[in-house]
């Protein structure tokens, strides 16, 4: 068979558009011995198609039986024992874990606590001195906070909306009168 006419009908199996009748040309080319090295691996995909249209199913209703075994809830009941004990390794293994989180982060890199001043009143002096600088920073930044409650303030003064939804609500039940009105007017 012609080189060029097989490697059309690949090109036109590869795109699902083969006719039976141009898979069996195929089949029949690939059955032969000589078959170029390019082609070598349709080879073994048509031989394959070929040897397995022999094979039949175990069963008859093999697919039906699969799906009935997919199908079934099938709960594996757990002993009140294995729970237990499950509970039991996990409550330890947590409390191991833990207690080895509590030495890395506490047990080692201990700092020591050592005199750095001979003299108390030294001492004394250097930590007021270092609270005061704290308290002067952490007072610098209240004064932000003044704007939050300018904030606060406009946000009070939007409360009077709700009475302004409330005359709104009033101003429906007059629209309804009206329009009840029109009703009556035009109907006369």
């Amino acid at each position: 068979m012609n080189l060029r006419k097989i490697e059309q009908l690949i090109e036109k199996y590869e795109r699902g558009e083969t006719s039976v009748r141009e898979e069996t040309e195929l089949k029949k080319f690939f059955t032969e011995e000589n078959v170029p090295l390019d082609l070598k691996s349709y080879k073994d995909l048509f031989t394959f198609f070929d040897s397995s249209a022999n094979e039949e199913l175990p069963d008859q209703e093999f697919d039906d039986k699969i799906l009935k075994a997919i199908s079934e809830d099938k709960t594996i009941p757990i002993s009140s024992r294995i729970k237990k004990s499950v509970y039991i390794i996990a409550g330890i293994a947590a409390s191991i874990i833990i207690l080895i989180g509590l030495y890395f982060q506490f047990g080692l890199n201990q700092p020591s606590f050592e005199d750095t001043y001979d003299d108390p009143l030294l001492a004394y002096a250097e930590t007021k001195k270092v609270l005061l600088m704290v308290s002067g920073k952490l007072n610098s930044g209240t004064n932000e906070l003044q704007k939050v409650s300018e904030f606060n303030k406009g946000l009070s003064e939007l409360d009077r909306i709700s009475t302004f939804e409330t005359g709104m609500k009033n101003l429906e039940k007059i629209s309804i009168l009206d329009k009840s009105k029109k009703i009556i007017t035009s109907k006369k």
